[in-house]
This record gives C-alpha cells, sequence and structure tokens, in this order.
C-alpha cells in the first residue's frame, strides 16, 4: 500500500501535490490549533458579523479534524479524500495544464461558496420570517468535497440518459448519480451540515446557464502568466512538476463527443487519445475553456 502511494505521489504533477498536501497539512494541525484554524471555514455569520471574507476562497483547504472521541473517523475520511484526489487529479491535470485546473478549482470554489451564502441567507430570512429559531447563519462549508460534487455532476451530465451503477449495482441514469449521492450524504448527516454540497449539486445541474469555466482567461494568457514572474504560477510545486497549457493533453469533450465517440482533440490534428471516462471537470458543456 505505501509503495502504491509513493509511486502515485511520484507521478503527481504541481497542482495535485497542492490540492492533496495543503488540506492534510491543515487537518493534522488542527489537531494543535483548531480554534485558530477554524477561521478559515466559511458561514454566513463568520462571512457577515465577523469579517472573515477570505473564507470563500479558504474553506476547501480546511478539512478540520472534529473534536471528541470522532476526530479520529473525520481523520480517516480525511486520509481516504486525499487518496482519491492522489488516484484521480494526475489525469485531469494532464488533460487540463496545471494552470486551468488550478484556476478552474479556485473559480468552482469561489461560485459555489457564494452560492452556498445566497441559500443561507435565504433560508434565514425564511426562518426569521416565521418566528424560528434561525442555526443557518451559523452553518459551515468547508472541504474539498463541495467542488468534487459540482465536478462529479458535471461529467455525469454530459452523457446523461446513458446508465451507471449505484450502491451493489443498482443501474441508474447518470443524470441522477449526483443527486442520489447527495441525497445519501443528507440522511446520514442532515439537511443543514451537508448544504454546501446541494449548492454544488444545484449549481452542477445549472452549468449551462451558469458555466463557471467561463469565466477561465483563454489559453494565450495562460500562457504569458506561465512566464512571468506570478508567485506559484508555473513553478514546480512541493517538487511537482507544473503542466504548462501547450503540454495538455487534449480538451474535455463535448456532448458531441460522447454521441459519437470521437476524442475531442486539438484542432490542427492533435490528439492525445481518449480522454478517461472516470472523472472529468466540465467535460460536454459546450465550452472551449478561456474562449
Amino acid at each position: 500500500m505505501l509503495d502504491h502511494l509513493a509511486a502515485l505521489w511520484k507521478e503527481a504533477p504541481a497542482v495535485t501535490r497542492l490540492v492533496v498536501t495543503v488540506p492534510l497539512v491543515l487537518h493534522f494541525a488542527g489537531l494543535r490549533w483548531y480554534r485558530e484554524l477554524d477561521h478559515l471555514k466559511l458561514s454566513l455569520d463568520a462571512f457577515k458579523n465577523k469579517g472573515y471574507y477570505w473564507s470563500v476562497v479558504t474553506s476547501p483547504w480546511w478539512e478540520p479534524p472534529g473534536q471528541g472521541p470522532g476526530w479520529l473517523l473525520q481523520t480517516l475520511v480525511t486520509l481516504l479524500i486525499a487518496y482519491w484526489f492522489l488516484s484521480k487529479l494526475p489525469a485531469i491535470e494532464r488533460l487540463m495544464s496545471s494552470g486551468k485546473l488550478l484556476l478552474w478549482s479556485i473559480c468552482s470554489a469561489l461560485v459555489i461558496n457564494m452560492f452556498f451564502l445566497l441559500l443561507v441567507f435565504l433560508l434565514d430570512q425564511l426562518y426569521n420570517s416565521q418566528g424560528w429559531m434561525s442555526i443557518w447563519p451559523m452553518v459551515p462549508s468547508r472541504g474539498m468535497i463541495p467542488v468534487t460534487v459540482y465536478a462529479l455532476t458535471v461529467h455525469y451530465l454530459a452523457a446523461g440518459d446513458s446508465e451507471t451503477t449505484l450502491f451493489f449495482g443498482i443501474p441508474l441514469k447518470r443524470k441522477y448519480y449526483p443527486l442520489t449521492l447527495v441525497g445519501v450524504f443528507c440522511l446520514l448527516n442532515g439537511f443543514a451540515v451537508e448544504l454546501s454540497n446541494i449548492a454544488a449539486l444545484l449549481l452542477g445541474y445549472l452549468n449551462k446557464r451558469v458555466p463557471i469555466e467561463s469565466l477561465l482567461p483563454s489559453d494565450g494568457r495562460l500562457q504569458r502568466w506561465e512566464r512571468s514572474s506570478i508567485p506559484f504560477f508555473g513553478r514546480s510545486l512541493l517538487g511537482g512538476r507544473w503542466l504548462r497549457i501547450e503540454e495538455a493533453t487534449t480538451l474535455p469533450l463535448r456532448p458531441e463527443s460522447h454521441r459519437h465517440g470521437h476524442s475531442g482533440g486539438h484542432s490542427g490534428g492533435h490528439s492525445g487519445g481518449p480522454a478517461p471516462q472516470d472523472f472529468r471537470p466540465f467535460s460536454g458543456s459546450g465550452h472551449r475553456l478561456g474562449r
């Protein structure tokens, strides 16, 4: 197992290493400095009343260890998420390039968190108007799961009428898979706890109307940034190689590519082979990134 992890880490490019390492470091640091690091989480109360505006960007990086006897289970979940990213993200980074993946992750987290704050605000107003006690301003959003839920939703909607399997091999149309997954989370943890995942799910289903990838800069601008002195951009991170935009294997597939079985290569005849079928952030959205 350790040899497998070492092999995955050796092959992991720059942004994958960053996404895996930072949440783990903050998680274990939280065992000692939980109160200080908990300022990284997002809630309406922290954003509106305490002025923690940075939390709309920092919350995905904060996977808290929890307090009390549940910390071990939370740590195991965090390690499982890190392993999943280490297994899946390298293929995505090779498809998109390091810069595009990094900016997409930041933009996705920002939009999801702002939508989360809007949902919390509306629920808080509803409860107050009915004279009910409102806990919504205290509901947090933290960790990478909301961004992952959004990416999975857009990926599965790319070929929504085809079938996949749920737990124990139950057949299910792909477009319902993310909804079912978040529904299970809600049953296990409660609606309030999973509100950030619900916000990500809704944005995923609204991707054609609110395409987050349209916020990304053009490929040409990314190339200029990679050659500039911008910190981190175009640099090796944690020993991982930065994959430049011209090294990207291929652009994500459009819906037409799914239907006709094309590999979705660059214009000009270059094709990096079929894209992996397990996970692509926004395949099938109908938008060329940064165009």
